[in-house]
């Protein structure tokens, strides 16, 4: 998935606009999600998924597959939020179960209160990773650590984003190499085997890894690194003020949205 996100990055349609304009726009997006309220939420990542999907060009399928891994961690939380458990049953606990199972002296239950709590947390977290997605998907690395050391960001946190970056894929791809070898000699066929298997990927993760990182250090001061990452960037933007307006007048519709629900509700 990381050679997908990095070609399309490069190569999106809102390629051409400036890294700045994308980025403010995907973050006061992402500002509005995580203070309003569900209905805002809904609007939020149906508009960011619009313009991810039509306006940027981003298949829809990648889309999707990103959204579905994004969900399925969520549902995995989901649990935590619904389940509870009481040694001893109140009225207020009756009130707030919708299903229950005793257990020993007490029951589980699944709260109402912890169900809508938890639908809140998804929409909430949908809509913020719409957002996010529109920066990680239009906005090339280089591109946002060159905004973010324009803006003030402090050089040591531009760099470590890149090596973290950088090495999360790097990880991915030796991982990837350890498996299909493992594969290829049955390493999975049997439980034991399994075991064995996964023992011997996290060692060679860790072994190859640490030698990557070697190999890095030494190219980076075989290139004269004087303690500071600089970044060229050779393309020329161009402001849209039509994208402009359409995020602004957004915003303010959904600054707007959240005020009358916040008034009205």
């Amino acid at each position: 998935m990381h050679i997908h996100i990095d070609t399309l990055a490069y190569s999106n349609r809102l390629r051409h606009l400036p890294p700045s304009q994308k980025l403010w726009f995907a973050l006061s997006v992402l500002l509005i999600a995580l203070v309003s309220h569900y209905p805002v939420q809904i609007i939020i990542f149906v508009w960011m998924s619009v313009w991810s999907v039509v306006y940027a060009g981003i298949p829809w399928q990648i889309y999707g597959s990103m959204m579905v891994g994004v969900m399925t961690f969520l549902v995995t939380s989901m649990p935590a939020l619904v389940i509870e458990y009481a040694s001893s049953i109140s009225p207020q606990i009756q009130a707030d179960s919708l299903w229950h199972i005793g257990v020993w002296d007490g029951q589980i239950y699944l709260s109402r209160q912890g169900s809508i709590q938890a639908i809140e947390v998804l929409i909430r977290s949908l809509a913020s990773t719409s957002a996010l997605f529109l920066i990680v998907l239009t906005i090339p690395p280089i591109d946002l650590a060159t905004t973010c050391q324009k803006i003030g960001c402090p050089s040591i946190l531009i760099e470590l984003s890149l090596l973290v970056y950088r090495f999360i894929f790097l990880l991915a791809d030796t991982a990837q190499q350890i498996i299909t070898a493992q594969v290829s000699r049955g390493g999975y066929r049997t439980h034991r085997l399994r075991l064995n298997s996964l023992n011997l990927l996290v060692r060679q993760l860790i072994q190859r890894t640490a030698i990557r990182y070697q190999q890095l250090i030494l190219g980076v001061k075989a290139r004269g690194f004087q303690q500071e990452f600089r970044f060229w960037q050779p393309q020329s933007y161009q402001y849209s003020p039509r994208y402009a307006r359409e995020s602004i007048i957004g915003c303010c519709v959904l600054i707007i949205g959240e005020l009358l629900y916040r008034s009205y509700v």
